[in-house]
């Protein structure tokens, strides 16, 4: 095998799952009515089906990371994606809400083991030179997976039924799985470094809490669970502090700044716009009139435009200073948002696609440049806690963004469904959730400015 042949197994390996991980959650979400029908299940265990989803992948990430720098980046990605693989399938003949539930779970851990090591095997497999367009093609992956998921998700149950959501995403992750089972020879030797029990446990404990809280953040037991999240994160971070192999070296934090300062902007990224969808959402439909589908038809626009423009963004972070085209992405990001921020239910259509146009131009440009600073700011033993860093910002930005949303809605809303009848509130709370992700986003431009490598990536 060639070294191009190696690396095109990589990229081809890496995009699917990076695919498959978002795709299983958003195409689910529009199967869940039709599981919950034929389950005969309860609103509460039908939530659980994304819940767990979440919390699992979210738990583990950085565990995981940290496991597969001391063992090896393919081993794990190899169990990940045979786990996963397995639960895909076995969900698709399911014969309870529990078993459901129970898969979903498993599905999630493998799903963890992927994402935790996927961007440190790109790096490992492509030279200085070429690694921002690999991650841009990964990044790509996830934009594909969050966008398609609906639409496949909504086409596959109605023509062939809800099972069919698992099956379908089973072929390009076997080719992958089988093209991977080739690869080993790219990875690092194994260390004899300990791994972290303990720091392990308290940050899936606190992450998962955290995750499990933002679900009921309305109500006593989540804003409970919230404070259990952050006292088990507080606790992960004094035993981090005294531990000789620690889950998470927390120098790379205090003395490495672009990977401190690229982690702490991916999260602000992402929780000033992962909302933005949700909040859009119930603007067409409850301000305009127009059905869930036909809104979900307008919103694609934007996630479709970030995965065309993403391996663009990644190579030119090849050629140029990552960081400035990561702040360009976040300066594009605060303007479309800050024109989300005026709009009423006169906004004319045209001003709205533009937006989302723009919006997509803004995170297509900000993610995979970004992922270059955090991914080329450490050396070769640490990828894979740099890898889960940047998926667990991600999904740590995702959750604060949606807690937000959640209780300023809650507060201001209470228990009443978002309507045609209370859309002059619900404006409202738009307007000022908007205008402080706004404010946020504004200030993650000007850490992203701060964040120059100090040195090329290895």
């Amino acid at each position: 095998m060639t070294e191009q042949e190696r690396k095109r197994i990589v990229l081809f390996a890496i995009t699917s799952t990076q695919f498959a991980v978002p795709f299983m959650l958003s195409a689910v979400a529009v199967a869940l009515p039709s599981i919950g029908e034929h389950f005969n299940s309860g609103a509460v265990l039908l939530s659980l089906v994304e819940s767990v989803y979440i919390a699992t992948t979210a738990m583990f990430l950085l565990p995981f990371g940290r496991y597969a720098d001391i063992t090896g980046h393919i081993p794990l990605f190899l169990r990940g994606m045979g786990l996963f693989c397995l639960m895909t399938l076995l969900l698709g003949f399911a014969p309870s809400m529990s078993i459901f539930v129970i898969l979903r779970v498993l599905q999630g851990l493998g799903g963890a083991m992927m994402m935790s090591t996927g961007l440190a095997i790109l790096m490992n497999a492509h030279p200085r030179e070429e690694r921002g367009r690999a991650l841009g093609f990964g990044t790509a992956g996830v934009y594909l997976g969050i966008s398609a998921g609906p639409y496949l998700g909504g086409l596959l149950t109605t023509a062939l039924g809800w099972r069919w959501v698992f099956f379908s995403g089973l072929l390009p992750l076997l080719l992958s799985l089988v093209l991977v089972l080739r690869l080993k020879r790219l990875d690092h030797q194994a260390t004899s470094d300990p791994f972290d029990r303990v720091g392990a446990l308290l940050s899936a404990l606190g992450i998962g809490l955290l995750v499990a809280g933002s679900a009921g953040s309305a109500h006593i037991l989540g804003k409970l669970a919230l404070l259990a999240g952050i006292l088990s994160l507080i606790s992960f971070v004094l035993w981090e502090k005294r531990s000789s192999s620690p889950l998470l070296d927390l120098n790379l934090i205090r003395h490495n700044r672009p990977f401190a300062l690229g982690c702490l902007v991916q999260f602000i990224n992402y929780a000033a716009s992962f909302s933005f969808t949700f909040l859009m959402s119930l603007y067409l439909q409850c301000g305009r009139g127009i059905s869930a589908y036909e809104a979900g038809s307008i919103l694609v626009v934007q996630p479709l435009v970030q995965a065309a423009l993403s391996p663009y963004s990644g190579k030119l972070a090849d050629r140029h200073p990552p960081h400035l085209i990561a702040t360009f992405g976040m300066v594009v990001v605060t303007i479309a948002l800050g024109i989300a921020a005026t709009f009423d239910a006169q906004t004319s259509s045209l001003t709205f696609h533009a937006m989302l146009i723009l919006l997509g131009i803004g995170i297509a440009f900000f993610s995979s440049p970004n992922a270059a600073v955090i991914m080329g700011s450490v050396n070769s033993r640490e990828l894979g806690v740099a890898s889960a860093m940047t998926s667990g910002m991600r999904t740590s930005g995702m959750t604060t963004s949606m807690i937000l949303v959640s209780l300023l809605l809650a507060h201001t809303l209470g228990d009443h469904a978002v309507s045609q009848e209370n859309f002059d509130q619900y404006l409202n709370v738009m307007r000022i959730l908007l205008t402080g992700f706004t404010v946020l986003s504004a200030f993650g431009v000007l850490l992203s400015l701060k964040g120059a490598l100090n040195r090329k990536p290895v």
